[in-house]
């Protein structure tokens, strides 16, 4: 293979949870490449631990909570990998398309701002930004087959496996129409605090139940305020989990220290609290790489009128992705 002239795409779990999928595949292969080789691939703890090993010795920075992200997205189901070919240039032109490193930095057109991904990890898709990484890639999620018997599919025999291809891949991967997970990070965040409070509720002293009760018919089916989630917090206090309490309260975003989400859940589920993986994954990874807070339906694939803006403002150091 000459890799100066290809590029690996993986389209993330996240896409597909969304319902984009198989709109982001089309404009991948609306640019006039050609398609080499298309597969579903399901990254176990191996394949994970490949992609951990390249970012810890190649990368210039890194830190050990981003294979947990990593661990939080590629767990969230099956990806789509794709292999193009095209003329030399390629990898910066994928590069500009997809919206490469934080989102902050991305383009209002690229494919993650305009599919509206959740922040730099839940950013829908990857692509090779260069000719050693899509070399890397290929060996990754093409020719090391960790979780599927049988032959890996080759470039050099694109119909080995008898791939219907990618846009009919996608399509199958895809939710259903009107089905695709559309929460983003503050509709995932309301609904834990929602949760906590209604599950925490009897656990408020008699003399401040009455008055928390008015400032809640006063939200109306509003998103809970800091102030509202703060004052319950410190009513509770000696009377729930210290671990509940901050999670009521906790903002998820890199401008605080992160909680022990896998505590967090476990101990969520002994008190009968259900968090989805959607929202775990959310979670999870925002704490860590700040989330875009634009409203915006994932299923409307114009450019916003206005950038989305992130919770926190501060770099991070680009992902894998």
């Amino acid at each position: 293979m000459d890799w100066s002239r290809s590029v690996v795409v993986v389209v993330s779990p996240d896409s597909f949870i969304r319902g984009v999928g198989r709109r982001i595949v089309d404009e991948v292969l609306i640019s006039g490449c050609e398609e080499i080789a298309a597969r579903v691939v399901q990254p176990g703890s191996l394949l994970l631990d490949t992609i951990y090993d390249d970012l810890a010795r190649k990368r210039i920075y890194f830190g050990t909570y981003r294979y947990r992200a990593i661990d939080a997205l590629y767990g969230l189901g099956p990806s789509l990998a794709l292999l193009l070919r095209g003329s030399p240039g390629i990898h910066q032109h994928f590069t500009e398309l997809k919206g490469s490193g934080p989102l902050e930095k991305a383009s209002r057109a690229s494919l993650r701002l305009r599919f509206a991904a959740v922040n730099t990890i839940l950013g829908l898709l990857h692509v090779s930004d260069s000719p050693e990484e899509a070399e890397l890639d290929w060996k990754t999620f093409f020719v090391r087959d960790w979780n599927n018997p049988g032959p890996s599919e080759l470039p050099g025999s694109p119909t080995r496996l008898g791939t219907p291809g990618a846009r009919v891949l996608a399509g199958l991967l895809d939710s259903p129409p009107g089905t695709g997970e559309s929460r983003g990070f503050l509709q995932v965040r309301d609904q834990l605090r929602r949760g906590l409070v209604a599950h925490l509720w009897e656990l408020l002293p008699h003399a401040e139940a009455a008055p928390m009760a008015r400032r809640l018919a006063a939200l109306d089916s509003a998103p809970l305020s800091g102030e509202f989630v703060s004052r319950m917090a410190k009513s509770l206090d000696g009377a729930a989990d210290l671990l509940l309490r901050r999670a009521l309260t906790a903002s998820f975003t890199p401008d605080e220290p992160p909680l022990d989400t896998g505590r967090l859940w476990r101990t969520l589920k002994g008190h009968g609290i259900t968090v989805d993986p959607w929202a775990r994954a959310v979670l999870t990874t925002c704490q860590y790489f700040p989330p875009l807070t634009h409203a915006e339906d994932p299923r409307d694939s114009a450019p916003p009128v206005d950038a989305p803006r992130l919770a926190h403002s501060g770099t991070e150091p680009a992902a894998h992705g």
